[in-house]
């Protein structure tokens, strides 16, 4: 019910604390479907009054009751909430509130104005009139009330509040009046929440007259969904009865765009009817203006309306007279899959997040359109058309994405031929090489300077250790890597020729040519349109209307959305298996992202989400060409042991690489995502050392060993092996192998017959490996998350934890690590390859990483 500030006294607390409101849409929203929820006013009214007790609300003498719509302590529709209950200050985002009430008659009006920022509200109310129940008439008041309120609120379930007011006024009935107001709330499910506020804690006095304490107990139901909310409050007066408890009941229906219809009504025959509409509203962040008109009848009060607006932070997932906006996504330099950020340093965008923001887009009724700026992207290729698949899929809502490239590579193509239109900058020559992979071999500069890379291998094709042993492929190598690349190259081109809808023989022609000028390249339809960036995104911009307006990536992630569910929120946890797998903890290479993986870091981070029971489903995402065999045989014991203690489903996601020990520790008989174009297998190992016995000669260096065992200086780096050492190192070969193809044989069920044609060190795209059972799904990230809901049973919204989170030293915090300095990355691609030779705990690495760059 929504009475004025006459019925303020008429109902102490009621107002103030409770809005009767049930959230309803008028169109729900519930997997999809769309249900319509039309009340009207008398139904709603006669439905409330089936339920009312006989009991006649108390008289009232609090002056001081705020002109608000009524609220409940359960329920926050409005941003005047935390007037009600305090813990609602800690729910809301950052929001300007103001209304205006006024009694018919009136001239003059009482004003309200109110702040939520960080956890804080902060209100001012100016009372011009106030209604006076001794004589039962409407008198000026001129006093201000202001008051402060923190809320906390724990994981959507559970939260605290409290409040302060005070009053100032050149009528001294109405000054000093100084209240506490404390409350709490309980979200148990998404269809149930219970409140209570106490007002008035302190018993202040107001003109010699004590305000008793008002104490609201509250409880909202959400019988079918987020879109229809019923309310009962009782209110109680410290020293009553609590059958003298007053009662009221109101509904909260959401219609069309949430514009929300809201009735509320008590036995005495005094009911409210409001109407609030949000607007959707352009600007860097997104925010969203909520309009609202109420009107109430007192039947022994003077009839009041009251109207006012808020300015919130939040975005609604449906608004009216929304502005238009193209999301615009920069894909320019180096996105990694786990995140950086500095205390200083801008965020670094994941490319979780570029998938994400295309998927929310998709369902976002002021998001019209997608602008690709592309220049120079460095994802890999199965990065490239795992975000394909996504634009693929948001042009299904029927909105356009658009490409605009500065650079004609492969992958910025690749990437840019998903689009509707394809804009290409003036100023370059146009071409497609068909892609190529690049191998260096290091042996020919190793002797030199006098060193040599003894070692020994179990896999035919197994090629890691032919860059430091050969000066060329070996015909294994070639026969393997040329399959590989022959199938990424048709995944290419198709992938171009079907969605720009141009023949192979037109492709080819431009591979032979090499390269065409921007007009050829628009003639021969490779591109739409020629312009630069900044025409280009300011013509796409123009040509949706003049209410449309651009809003970057980054600005687009960091908006707050509204929440419209009640409970605890299930969690997945995303754990990256990142870069080269080794003993002990994790190394940290350029902007502290990680270069390595640790067993012991992956072990304690699996510890983490299994034991949180927030967390219903573990998503194991690697993209790693492998590295330690014990670290990876570690891994997997960890993740097998852990997953049988919890009984959690878990889900393996590939991204560009899953290679070598990278595959190891994804045989856990758990399902198995890959993109097409992943990088997968390499089931084979390798064994050796480093010898500098030649450059020890040539500096003149020697080195005497005492030794009181025949092996003990196996490893020693002085000299190279012996016959009987390469056989000893062959049999630790062999035996780390054979548990390789064990673990593969009994995950994949895969009989040990066909283990050669998987093994032997081969390599393959996700495409052969979906042949070949080594991967389950072709899909990427998002797929997998999806899966792991779906095999969770979690239902509509849940939260996506990403780990590792790491504790920056103050250089990485500042973004001001020195790793990034142009000498290291100079000499970056040989100290990657020459780390793994004879370093680390180990005295080799057994599982050599798998290392291929597709370009």
């Amino acid at each position: 019910m929504i009475l004025p500030l006459s019925g303020l006294r008429y109902c102490k607390g009621l107002l103030s604390r409770f809005r009767a409101s049930a959230d309803v849409t008028g169109v729900l929203s519930t997997r999809g479907r769309r249900v319509s929820l039309l009340f009207s006013p008398p139904v709603v009214i006669l439905i409330f009054q089936l339920f009312f007790s006989g009991h006649v609300f108390a008289r009232v003498n609090d002056p001081f009751q705020l002109p608000i719509p009524p609220s409940p302590a359960s329920y926050s529709s409005g941003e005047f909430s935390p007037l009600v209950n305090p813990v609602f200050s800690d729910l809301l985002s950052s929001s300007l509130t103001y209304r205006h009430l006024r009694y018919d008659g009136m001239h003059n009006g009482n004003h309200l104005f109110m702040i939520n920022l960080a956890g804080f509200s902060f209100s001012y109310l100016w009372l011009n009139n106030v209604y006076d129940d001794n004589d039962e008439l409407v008198e000026s008041a001129k006093t201000k009330l202001f008051s402060i309120g923190r809320g906390f609120w724990f994981g959507n379930l559970f939260g605290l509040g409290v409040s302060y007011s005070l009053s100032r006024s050149t009528r001294d009935e109405y000054d000093d009046y100084g209240a506490w107001t404390a409350g709490l709330l309980l979200r148990p499910a998404r269809f149930v929440s219970l409140g209570f506020a106490s007002r008035n804690i302190n018993s202040p006095e107001v003109h010699g007259r004590k305000i008793e304490r008002e104490d609201s107990y509250s409880i909202s139901l959400r019988p079918f969904g987020e879109g229809f909310t019923l309310s009962f409050d009782a209110i109680k007066i410290a020293g009553e009865d609590f059958d003298r408890s007053r009662y009221l009941f109101s509904a909260d229906v959401q219609l069309f765009r949430e514009i929300s219809l809201i009735a509320s009504a008590d036995r005495d025959k005094n009911f409210s009817l409001g109407l609030s509409a949000p607007i959707g509203m352009s600007g860097t962040r997104g925010s969203t203006m909520i309009l609202d008109y109420y009107g109430s009848y007192n039947r022994d009060l003077p009839d009041s309306s009251q109207f006012g607006f808020a300015l919130s932070g939040e975005r609604r997932r449906s608004s009216i007279m929304s502005i238009k906006r193209i999301l615009v996504i920069r894909m320019s330099g180096p996105i990694e899959e786990i995140g950086y950020e500095g205390l200083f340093a801008e965020r670094g965008v994941k490319f979780f997040d570029i998938l994400n923001a295309v998927q929310s887009a998709a369902d976002d009724n002021s998001i019209c359109g997608i602008i690709m700026a592309i220049d120079r992207t460095m994802l890999g290729f199965a990065q490239v058309q795992e975000l394909r698949e996504k634009l693929k899929n948001f042009k299904k809502s029927h909105k356009k994405v658009y490409a605009i490239l500065s650079t004609s590579g492969n992958k910025d193509y690749y990437l840019a031929s998903a689009a509707d239109r394809i804009y290409y900058i003036p100023g370059s020559t146009f071409s497609l090489s068909g892609l190529r992979a690049e191998v260096y071999f290091f042996k020919g500069a190793f002797e030199k300077v006098g060193i040599r890379v003894e070692s020994v291998k179990r896999g035919k094709y197994k090629s890691f250790n032919e860059q430091f042993t050969r000066e060329h492929m070996s015909k294994e190598y070639r026969e393997n890597l040329t399959s590989l690349l022959e199938d990424l190259n048709e995944q290419f081109l198709d992938g171009i020729a079907s969605d720009r809808k141009l023949s192979r023989d037109r492709i080819e022609k431009l591979l032979k040519a090499g390269l065409l000028i921007p007009e050829e390249a628009k003639k021969a339809g490779f591109v739409d349109s020629i312009a630069y960036q900044d025409g280009a995104v300011k013509e796409i911009i123009e040509s949706h209307g003049f209410n449309c307006t651009g809003i970057d990536l980054e600005d687009y992630i960091a908006e707050k959305k509204k929440l419209y569910r009640w409970g605890p929120i299930p969690h997945i946890a995303v754990v990256y298996v990142a870069g080269n797998i080794i003993r002990g903890k994790s190394q940290y290479g350029r902007f502290y992202l990680p270069e390595s993986t640790g067993d012991e870091n992956y072990r304690e981070m699996l510890h983490e989400v299994f034991g949180d029971r927030r967390i219903r489903a573990v998503v194991i995402r690697i993209d790693s060409g492998g590295g330690s065999a014990l670290a990876s045989d570690l891994m997997w014991h960890y993740l097998r042991r852990l997953k049988n203690k919890y009984k959690k489903p878990v889900v393996i996601s590939f991204g560009n690489i899953a290679a070598s020990g990278g595959y190891y520790i994804a045989c856990t008989g758990d399902k198995i995502f890959a993109s097409r174009g992943t990088i997968t297998g390499s089931i084979g190992v390798v064994s050796g050392k480093v010898s500098l016995k030649r450059l020890y000669e040539k500096l003149g260096i020697n080195k005497d060993i005492i030794k009181m065992s025949e092996f003990a200086d196996i490893f020693s780096e002085s000299r190279d092996l012996n016959p009987r050492e390469r056989e000893v190192l062959m049999r630790s070969v062999g035996f780390i192998y054979q548990r390789f193809i064990d673990r593969v044989s009994e995950a994949r069920s895969i009989a040990k017959s066909r283990i050669p044609d998987v093994a032997e060190g081969r390599v393959f795209t996700g495409n052969q490996a979906h042949g070949n059972k080594l991967i389950d799904t072709v899909g990427g990230l998002v797929a997998s998350i999806e899966y792991a809901r779906k095999i969770s049973r979690i239902r509509g919204l849940c939260r996506i934890e990403h780990l590792p989170r790491k504790e920056s030293s103050l250089m990485d915090l500042l973004g001001l690590n020195p790793r990034n300095a142009g000498l290291h990355r100079l000499v970056e691609p040989l100290l990657d390859k020459l780390k793994w030779v004879g370093l680390g705990d180990e005295a080799f690495l057994y599982l050599y990483p798998y290392i291929i760059e597709i370009e």
